[in-house]
């Protein structure tokens, strides 16, 4: 009897695709690892892939590029323009440099990494047949969402399978969060007591039973071969690649555009920078400090304060305008993980600060899956409706920089020419934009997304829903008939936040570094120079209205810690006397179940001080005029 053939392992054909998105490094990326390791078990040919794709370039409508015809939204939406790209040329050729650098590395292993321009779908649509892609998974955005799904379905028709990883963009795994990845808590300080931590605002201890935070993992050694031709639709020959200027032209920017970006400066792109920056940071822990100069922290989340001694949470650099770690342009492209950071920062001493970084990141993101496509309604997450203004020449103004208030202006002309902007700023911008201009978030959002080195979609645009209040229905402004009213209920609060930025520059440094119109104003009208005499503004070559914008929303007034200068009225229905301002007012009948219009109608019903101060003057000299004619009937 003839013995049976041997049995032969039946080989997949087409080759293992690493698709890379924003994971663009080798170290701690269990995507590569996982392509890799695919292609050695198998011996199939590997092939990096980076797509620019345009949809997340060029300029478009508001909202989900990936469904322009709205057919998983509201049907009856329309498309809104808020006249911006998605991807500004400088951002973009940050990111062209970071994978120039990735290929460069990917080459030192043998391999080759090709660069697309197109749509994910369309590019990888002709693979050969039963090609296996992997990719790193986004589901905190619905756009990218929506890409990986279209991937999917292009290649399911030539028996090809996508995998999405989740990867190592978040500090955790899916897999180990105590809770649904889209059920989680919906506050820093639930989220931190879930995860296991004891009380990250002063310590970074954790419990026995924390969360646990994977360690990072090695790149890998062993490198497949490649795939010995291949043709794919919007490939960058390596010629245009290493060329800055046609790189940029190749991805749809124009001259204008490109000689623009090219006029400023960026910081060094790529993996090994990202590692280098990490590496400085650290070094610089265990200096003192050398600006020794108390911060005020009246607009941070302090958790019940600033530590006193050593300020582990880092609560004086967040106050002031050059930032801390320095390094989310680096995470946002994915060339460090946060999981690299946290255990490298491990035994710094500021560790604690590290980690409670970390930890709002990671809500952000637990957030933006939680609230899918809510994210980035006119009415938040929380639902909140309210007045918004659509005035395109303040929302102009407000990003050239030409608001005529120094730190915000400062602010927007920073991040103009770099594409970053510190904590402190973009809290502060945005709630001007917001609040005292009464605009549209979303079109600050939109525009931030456009500028920003850093832009990371659950980080940009949670933190715009919580500066405008439209995160949480318990939060917002309910009740508000206009953007006046609602303007005058923030002014206080704004004039707070500006004159805390006035306290952490005093000298005025950082606005004449930005603002050379105002190079010649002394520190002390340089972050209010509406407070000038008109005399004092021709001595100074600083004429509002004419060198300098007048402010828009103002003027404002610088306050202290304490002032009793608020303008306070007592309503004659309280029979306590008390006297109180227009924002306790509001507050009072938001509180109380009522909307703000019952709050401003009692405050138009309440008396100023001025008027019972007149009044008691009055009665005053009433009674002296009484007194004086019963002594006259009695002497006489």
């Amino acid at each position: 009897m003839a013995a049976a053939p041997p049995w032969k392992k039946p080989r997949n054909a087409g080759p293992v695709v690493w698709w890379m998105r924003n994971d663009l490094r080798l170290q701690d990326n269990p995507v590569v690892r996982a392509a890799v390791a695919e292609a050695l078990t198998d011996q199939r040919p590997l092939l990096p892939v980076f797509i620019f794709d345009p949809r997340f370039l060029d300029r478009s409508f508001y909202g989900r590029v990936t469904d322009p015809d709205f057919k998983k939204s509201i049907s009856t939406r329309k498309p809104v323009d808020f006249g911006g790209r998605k991807t500004c040329a400088l951002r973009a050729l940050f990111w062209l440099r970071c994978v120039r650098a990735m290929s460069d590395a990917i080459a030192a292993k043998g391999g080759r990494l090709l660069v697309c321009h197109g749509k994910p779908e369309d590019v990888l649509a002709p693979l050969p047949a039963g090609s296996l892609v992997v990719c790193q998974s986004e589901p905190v955005s619905p756009e990218q969402t929506d890409v990986e799904d279209k991937v999917e379905e292009v290649l399911s028709k030539t028996h090809g399978e996508l995998w999405r990883k989740w990867g190592a963009m978040g500090l955790y795994h899916r897999k180990d969060l105590p809770f649904p990845v889209n059920g989680g808590p919906g506050n820093y300080t639930e989220l931190c007591l879930t995860m296991g931590w004891e009380d990250l605002w002063r310590s970074p201890g954790r419990t026995a039973d924390a969360a646990r935070i994977r360690v990072p993992v090695a790149a890998p050694d062993a490198w497949p071969q490649g795939l010995a031709a291949v043709d794919l639709p919007g490939l960058m020959s390596d010629q245009v690649l290493r060329d800055d200027r046609e790189a940029l032209k190749f991805l749809g920017y124009s001259a204008e555009e490109i000689e623009e970006a090219m006029s400023q400066e960026l910081p060094e792109a790529g993996e090994a920078a990202a590692q280098k920056s990490l590496e400085k940071w650290l070094r610089e822990q265990n200096e003192e400090p050398k600006d020794l100069h108390e911060p005020v922290l009246w607009d941070l989340p302090t958790g019940g304060g600033g530590a006193k001694g050593h300020d582990a949470l880092q609560w004086a650099n967040l106050a002031k305008p050059d930032g801390w770690l320095r390094i989310s342009h680096y995470m946002a492209v994915g060339c460090i993980s946060a999981r690299e950071i946290f255990a490298r920062a491990e035994e710094s001493r500021n560790f604690n600060g590290v980690a409670h970084r970390l930890l709002w990141r990671e809500l952000h993101r637990l957030n933006a899956i939680r609230w899918g496509r809510r994210l980035f309604w006119l009415q938040g997450p929380g639902r909140v409706e309210r007045p918004w203004s659509w005035d395109m020449k303040l929302v102009e103004a407000w990003k050239a920089g030409l608001t005529g208030v120094p730190y915000i202006d400062a602010c927007m002309r920073e991040l103009k020419q770099t594409g970053w902007l510190a904590y402190k700023g973009r809290k502060t911008v945005g709630f001007y934009f917001v609040f005292i201009l009464g605009l549209d978030w979303r079109i600050g959002a939109f525009h931030f997304e456009d500028v920003l080195l850093d832009y990371d979609v659950a980080m940009n645009y949670g933190n715009w829903v919580v500066v405008s209040e439209v995160d949480k229905s318990s939060r917002g402004a309910h009740g508000f008939k206009t953007v006046e009213d609602l303007a005058a209920w923030k002014m206080e609060e704004f004039e707070w936040k500006l004159s805390a930025e006035k306290k952490n520059d005093t000298s005025g440094d950082y606005l004449r570094r930005w603002l050379p119109e105002l190079q010649k104003l002394d520190a002390k009208h340089i972050h209010e120079p509406w407070a000038m005499s008109e005399e004092l503004m021709t001595r100074c070559g600083c004429v509002l209205g004419r060198d300098y914008p007048m402010p828009l929303g103002g003027p404002f007034r610088m306050r202290e810690e304490v002032s009793e200068e608020e303008e306070r009225r007592f309503h004659p229905n309280d029979s306590s006397g008390n006297r109180y301002t227009y924002k306790e007012f509001i507050d009072f009948a938001m509180k109380k179940g009522y909307d703000a219009n019952f709050g401003k109608k009692c405050w138009e019903e309440a008396q100023p001080i001025s008027v019972l101060q007149e009044e008691n003057q009055q009665l005053r000299q009433q009674l002296q005029a009484a007194e004086h004619q019963l002594r006259s009937l009695q002497s006489a």
